[in-house]
């Protein structure tokens, strides 16, 4: 695709209509400053839409119009501009923007596409699918480059945004969290409902309870009153006999239990006497020093195993070593073995060699001596040898001749009759063949339906699995991430709350937060949480307050002990406590009136009357003036504070100067807040990833095992599709293989055919020819018995006969040398091996030992510290058994006397008991007995009901009485409840599972952000990596030097901006701000042209981008867009020379006379 042709009509300096025919590959716009070059482009930007009039060097759009148009006197004007894509070489694609414009000065911009209208973003979601995008750089301007050079690093880093495509990410973003917003407010309001219903249920749990406990024992309290009734019915009279006897042994017992009591208290204050003076014996004796003894032990057995441990290691290590040790001297005995038997060989095989040096010589004088022998009589019998010769030849053409004959008519006739004989198999062999032919069909079409069906599966196999792997990708990357943010939130939080803790510390509030979280009863608050004060006196207020103002108010001081021992328990620092009921009441205040005072601090403040003992003792009688001025007159005299903070002492001190509270405490706010919103920010967001992070490890485990399972899959069907494709590849070879057979024995039928018909006819010809043959040849050789009947004839034989067994003995003999010289080159080799391997392992033996030394150096110093630790160990046991003997008695005493005075104790509370347990009872017999005699017998109930005789009439009023203290106690009862209660429990049942979709779409909309964001992370560092890439080696051919592109935050890209870092050559590594212009120009050419071949287009225009470069630098620059242009259509506005003889068009603009811009082209493929 490339634009083929731009149609401009009365487009700003083109008057009527221009067409300007483009071609593929590299063109240059030249022509003189204002001629109109940049025009074109300009109308490029304007057609697609790619522009706004800025980008244009227009004002508004109707500046766009051509002004010789615009004076005309036309109620309209209108401007258009038409680019025709070529997609191939007969589809065409055309876009067409008009722009028409009113006197008024209004105007319309319509779009076509293919004379179609359409919408600007119609025809950007057109351009973009042919690779064309508004936001990237198909036309890069004059100011573009500039821009990149200028602008800020973020807008830099904005830039791989846009290529990564990262709005999109944030626009789902954006979209999912207004639907988590959505969520959580239902959630929220749900939330509020469940608290409600939560209390209304408990509430209501309460009231079924005590509305059924209440009925159960109205149900027993009117059994037990029948009981009564009958017990009293059947005991009155005896009752009234028992009670006197009763009273009277009870009122003995109760004095002897209290003189018993009196005993047992005698008893137990000398015991607790001798107590504590036999803990004070064992304290002087040296209990303390008894236990730290026994710490000291401790440590002293801990450093003993600590260093068995360590003996144990070197120990072993020793083993080890004498093992290798052992193992390379026993090595280096067998290679110095192996050495001594290498060297014997080789001296044997040294000396073997001499006897077949004198053997070679020795034959070799002697084939000599043949070798003469033989040329002597060769010249004498030369004639008799070439007549000799001659026969010999004929006589051997004549067998040769003969022979073969004889072979080939044996062979013609055999063959004849195999050919007879094959030609029957082989037409019995061609009908199996078609039989097998058409069950190997059916087998084959069965075969390939099974394999493009298994085909199909594991195509969707496949693309299931990489689906999955993709979605377990994406949950690993998201889950590490989200790990990574919480070890660093994890960090913050710490952090923060270390922070807040240091400052309360200082303060003195973190002791104070522990005990108002604590809820002691009788914790009032701190003194600044109980007054209100007017906010003109706050200041002077506070500063006459000082740290009294973190004083903690309790009730009593019990409280305040149980407090203290709470801070000391938790070793949370110090605090200081006013109970009221110490607290010296506030004396009257006498009246005051002195110039500049306002009046007593005390007054100032506003509290409940109960803590008025708190503040005059915070307060006491100090002053409160209007300045300092105004108090400095009453120095000495007066505690003063004034409005602006200064504190004056009766002593005549005087504090002041500049104030910054910040975080101290304050009236009307109390003590800091236990959080701050940051801490709580953090706090709630780690809650947030410790649920993402669980419902990620649950996502992974699932997906892993989804993965694993498609995985199997895939491989089962995999085999089978493998074996399932042998089957059929086997089936295709066995079909190829009966067609080469069928082809086969119709090609041999042929050739059998051929071949008998040749066989006959040559078997004809050689029956002829054989007999003449044979004639000829007895009669050679019966011409050559007699030739060799000459003695001088047998003299030449024997020679010849002599010379070729000499020449074999030498051969064998220089053989035999030349093994025995290879033997002993092969000896030296291994000799010189064995050599440097003895070496080595003598270095190794060497290292052993100094390893072992140095063990041994470090066992005998291990021993050493054993030996001390043992005598400390020693030491301190008998010093242990000596303090153990001293106060073993005296302990046993203690112990002895304590286990006494608590069973003492024990008794005595136990007799306490009885004596108040038998008050009671006696001031219960004595209401009965006067009960009884003046109240008659009640009316029995008919029929009596039957009354265990367990329980006696005391038994079952006392029973009566409790529960009807306990209905008393429990009215009033709403019976009502237990209905109630159930249809608030369905209600809130219902709204929990409610709450429970709602907390897993959360999770899940929280989910599908993260990992959002992680797409956005890993898409922007895929585009990030690439464009880096490419700018290294787009600057390294521009530049002849190198650079990167560098993020400012690689941790978190997006926080950041992107610098372009540039090492030109000859020059140290600088960053873009720091260049020359040039090398700005560049840096920025390389940026661009990186950005480019990411994100690849049909076309490219350049508007001048070459005006700050020098000479060799633009040619580079044209090298690098020639190149380019095999690729994409490059159309270039240039005016220099290098640019345009790079091209391969070259469209020439000028300023006509009519002052229109008119163009010519040039094709500069033939000059090239």
């Amino acid at each position: 695709m490339y634009i083929k042709q731009l149609e401009l009509t009365n487009f700003k300096s083109f008057g009527g209509t221009t067409v300007i025919p483009l071609r593929p590959g590299f063109t240059v716009i030249s022509g003189p400053n204002g001629s109109g070059k940049s025009n074109l482009l300009d109308a490029l930007l304007f057609a697609l839409g790619l522009a706004g009039s800025k980008g244009m060097r227009a004002e508004r759009l109707p500046d766009l119009v051509n002004h010789s148009q615009t004076r005309r006197s036309h109620s309209v004007v209108e401007t258009r501009v038409t680019v025709t894509f070529a997609l191939d070489a007969e589809t065409e694609w055309r876009v067409t923007r008009r722009l028409r414009v009113t006197q008024q000065g209004t105007y319309t911009s319509t779009y076509a596409v293919n004379d179609q209208p359409c919408t600007l973003n119609e025809l950007h979601d057109q351009l973009q699918a042919f690779c064309i995008y508004p936001q990237g750089y198909n036309v890069v301007l004059q100011g573009d480059v500039t821009n990149i050079i200028s602008m800020n690093a973020k807008a830099r880093r904005e830039i791989i945004d846009e290529l990564a495509g990262v709005a999109d990410f944030d626009r789902k973003i954006a979209q999912a969290r207004e639907k988590l917003d959505t969520v959580k407010d239902r959630e929220e309001r749900f939330r509020i409902v469940e608290g409600e219903l939560i209390q209304q249920r408990d509430r209501l749990q309460r009231d079924r309870l005590h509305a059924e406990k209440y009925q159960a024992l109205r149900l027993e309290l009117q059994e037990r009153e029948q009981w009564l009734l009958v017990r009293q019915w059947q005991a009155q009279e005896e009752q009234k006999v028992q009670l006197q006897a009763q009273l009277q042994t009870l009122q003995q017992e109760q004095t002897q239990r209290q003189g018993q009591l009196q005993q047992k208290a005698q008893e137990m204050a000398a015991a607790a006497v001798t107590l504590e003076h036999l803990n004070q014996q064992v304290k002087a004796l040296g209990e303390e020093e008894y236990l730290r003894l026994q710490a000291t032990l401790a440590d002293l057995h801990a450093q003993q195993r600590q260093c068995q441990r360590q003996q144990t290691a070197y120990q072993q290590q020793q083993e080890q070593l004498a093992e290798q040790l052992q193992q390379r001297q026993a090595q280096y005995h067998r290679q110095q073995a192996q050495h001594r038997q290498l060297a014997e060989e080789l001296a044997q095989q040294r000396g073997d060699r001499p006897p077949f040096v004198t053997a070679v010589a020795t034959s070799q004088a002697a084939l000599e001596a043949l070798r003469q022998q033989a040329q002597e009589l060769n010249t004498a019998a030369q004639a008799w040898f070439q007549e000799h010769s001659q026969r010999r030849q004929r006589i051997d053409t004549l067998i040769h001749e003969l022979e073969p004959s004889r072979s080939e008519l044996s062979r013609l006739q055999e063959r004849s009759q195999q050919l007879r004989q094959r030609q029957g198999e082989l037409c019995q062999a061609a009908t199996t063949l078609e039989a097998q032919q058409l069950e190997l069909q059916d087998a084959l079409a069965k075969a390939a339906a099974a394999v493009k069906q298994q085909e199909q599966q594991l195509q969707t196999l496949a693309q299931q699995l990489a689906a999955a792997q993709q979605q377990l990708s994406l949950t690993e990357a998201t889950y590490q991430r989200l790990e990574r943010e919480q070890r660093q939130k994890q960090r913050e939080l710490d952090q923060l709350e270390a922070r807040q803790q240091a400052v309360q510390e200082t303060q003195g509030s973190f002791a104070a937060q522990l005990i108002l979280s604590a809820d002691l009863p009788g914790v009032f608050g701190l003194v600044a949480q109980l007054g209100q004060v007017d906010p003109r006196y706050q200041l002077a207020l506070e500063i006459a307050a000082g740290a009294r103002l973190g004083n903690i108010v309790v009730a009593d001081d019990s409280v305040a002990a149980a407090a203290i021992a709470l801070l000391k328990r938790e070793q949370a620092g110090r605090a200081t406590f006013l109970p009221l009921n110490k607290m010296a009441r506030p004396k009257p205040l006498s009246p005051i009136a002195l110039a500049g005072c306002i009046d007593y601090a005390l007054n100032l403040v506003t509290f409940e009357p109960q803590y008025a003992p708190i503040f005059a003792y915070v307060f006491g009688s100090t002053l409160v003036f209007e300045s300092l001025e105004a108090a400095r007159q009453y120095l000495g005299q007066y505690r003063m504070v004034t409005l602006e903070g200064d504190l004056l002492e009766p002593s005549g001190a005087m504090t002041g100067g500049s104030q910054r509270r910040t975080n101290a405490l304050r009236f009307n706010q109390g003590i800091p807040p236990q959080e701050s919103a940051e801490v709580q920010q953090v706090r709630d967001r780690l809650g947030e990833l410790e649920g993402l992070l669980d419902r990620l490890l649950q996502e992974r485990t699932h997906k892993q095992g989804r993965v694993n399972e498609l995985s199997q899959a895939l491989s089962e069907v995999r085999h089978s599709h493998r074996d399932r494709q042998r089957q059929w590849e086997q089936l295709q070879q066995q079909q190829q293989h009966l067609n080469r057979q069928q082809a086969e024995l119709e090609r041999q039928q042929q050739y059998l055919s051929q071949e008998l018909t040749a066989a006959e006819t040559e078997l004809t010809q050689l029956q002829a020819r054989l007999p003449q043959l044979e004639a000829e040849l007895a009669a050679e050789r019966l011409a050559l018995n007699a030739l060799e009947a000459n003695p001088s004839h047998q003299q030449w034989q024997q020679v010849q006969a002599q010379l070729q067994a000499q020449e074999k003995i030498h051969a064998d003999h220089v053989a035999a040398l030349q093994a025995l010289d290879q033997a002993l080159g092969d000896r030296h080799r291994q000799l010189e091996q064995l050599e440097r391997d003895l070496t080595q392992t003598e270095q190794e033996i060497q290292r052993l030992r100094q390893a072992q030394g140095e063990m041994l150096c470090q066992q005998q110093a291990l021993d050493q510290t054993l030996g001390d630790l043992a005598t400390q160990v020693q030491k301190t046991q008998t010093a242990l058994r000596e303090l153990d003997t001293r106060l073993g008695h005296l302990k046993g005493d203690r112990d002895r006397h304590e286990y006494q005075l608590r069973q003492q104790q024990k008794n005595y509370q136990q007799l306490e008991w009885q004596y108040q347990k038998a008050s009671e009872t006696l001031t219960t017999l004595q209401a009965q007995l006067q009960e009884l005699s003046t109240i008659e017998p009640p009316p029995l109930p008919q029929p009596l009901p039957e009354v265990p005789a367990d329980l006696s009439l005391k038994d079952i009023q006392q029973q009566c009485q409790a529960l009807e203290k306990q209905l008393r106690t429990m009215e009033p009862v709403n019976m009502l409840a237990i209905q109630e209660f159930e249809e608030t429990q369905a209600r809130l049942k219902e709204l929990q599972e409610k709450l429970a979709v709602l907390a897993a779409e959360r999770t899940e909309i929280l989910l599908r952000i993260e990992n959002f964001t992680t797409l956005r992370h890993q898409s922007f560092h895929e585009a990030f990596d690439a464009v880096n890439a490419n700018f290294q080696t787009i600057f390294a051919t521009l530049s002849d030097g190198d650079g990167y592109l560098q993020l400012e935050s690689p941790e978190d890209p997006f926080a950041g901006g992107l610098n372009l870092v540039a090492h030109p050559k000859g020059k140290p590594v600088q960053r873009l701000a720091s260049m020359s212009g040039g090398e700005k120009s560049l840096t920025a050419l390389s940026f661009i042209f990186a950005l480019q071949r990411y994100r690849p287009s049909p076309f490219y225009a350049f508007d001048e981008v070459d005006m700050f470069l020098d000479g060799a630098n633009v040619e580079r620059l044209a090298k690098m867009i020639q190149q380019q242009s095999q690729q994409a259509q490059f159309i270039v506005v240039s005016l220099r020379r290098p640019m345009i003889e790079a091209a391969q068009h070259t469209i020439g603009v000028t300023q006509a006379r009519g002052q229109h811009t008119q163009v010519i082209g040039l094709d500069l493929t033939a000059h090239h």
